[in-house]
């Protein structure tokens, strides 16, 4: 279904009339013959989808809107960032008296980009959902709480922002800071010791030669954050970690920053410590190291 969304929302971008088969709950807007470019037939239709649709009664049957709205986020997907935020900033504040049909538009949202069942995490897309629910005074608090957390790890976490100041207690017993950590390669290796994945990943990058030639050099840090206590159990559990790293631990991490991945995850954060990739594997990990060696 997510697939045929996908392809019915860029055949109506390039313009294909899908004629009387066509199953749409509302009429789709036309998208002008001058606009030549994907990108433009994407942006015009993400500014003019929902011209047709009655929003204060179209929600009379959710599963239809469901389906239009993944249409839609099919389109938002090929638009340009900026035409994208405009038209949902557009689509929330039409719903701002409709408080359960926004919240229910955000559920949808985060079953298509955010959840597990996602079938692509569109982070830039959730967001300005999340943001609406969140900031509407007519949405109950208990129904905000999911939405609020969401908001927060993701925009702590967001790819080429600064990356999130996140305390952490060292295997010394020392309070440190992520803010506080730089390099020109800053891996950020979150683990729990219970892990076997996470020890895997522990000795291969331990043993990598490249990762380990640009922490001499001073070029690259590895930071491993431990989501768990930081008590006399966790500190015998990371006696074998590397000296070379900072070992540290935060049981509360995942409510600071973007760890739906579960662990391992890594980070990387550059010089200018912008976070530059999240929810890294091993290998990835390990190929970043190897094409930094070559510089």
């Amino acid at each position: 279904m997510k697939l045929k969304r996908l392809i019915f929302g860029l055949l109506l971008c390039l313009g294909i009339s899908f004629g009387a088969k066509a199953d749409t709950y509302f009429p789709y807007p036309l998208v002008p013959d001058s606009i030549k470019t994907l990108q433009g037939r994407c942006d015009f239709l993400a500014n003019h989808f929902w011209d047709f649709c009655e929003l204060s009664k179209a929600f009379s049957v959710k599963s239809k809107m469901a389906n239009e709205f993944g249409v839609y986020l099919s389109i938002l997907r090929n638009a340009t960032a900026d035409s994208a935020l405009v038209s949902i900033n557009k689509l929330t504040k039409k719903l701002e008296k409709q408080p359960k049909d926004l919240v229910f538009l955000a559920e949808c949202a985060e079953g298509l980009l955010y959840s597990d069942t996602a079938e692509v995490w569109v982070d830039e897309l959730y967001i300005p959902f999340a943001k609406a629910v969140v900031n509407n005074k007519k949405v109950e608090k208990a129904q905000k709480a999911r939405f609020a957390h969401h908001l927060t790890v993701l925009e702590n976490s967001l790819m080429g922002h600064p990356a999130a100041a996140l305390p952490y207690t060292t295997r010394e017993g020392v309070a440190g800071n992520l803010a506080n950590d730089s390099a020109q390669v800053l891996v950020v290796f979150f683990n729990d010791p219970d892990c076997s994945d996470c020890n895997l990943a522990k000795i291969r990058l331990d043993a990598d030669v490249s990762t380990t030639e640009l922490i001499k050099e001073g070029r690259a840090k590895v930071v491993s954050i431990s989501l768990t206590e930081p008590d006399e159990a966790w500190r015998k559990s990371v006696e074998d970690y590397p000296s070379t790293w900072t070992v540290a631990a935060n049981p509360d991490a995942d409510l600071v920053v973007d760890l739906r991945n579960g662990t391992p995850d890594f980070y990387i954060i550059d010089a200018r410590h912008n976070l530059r990739f999240k929810h890294l594997t091993i290998n990835q990990v390990l190929d970043v190291m190897r094409q930094v060696k070559k510089r």
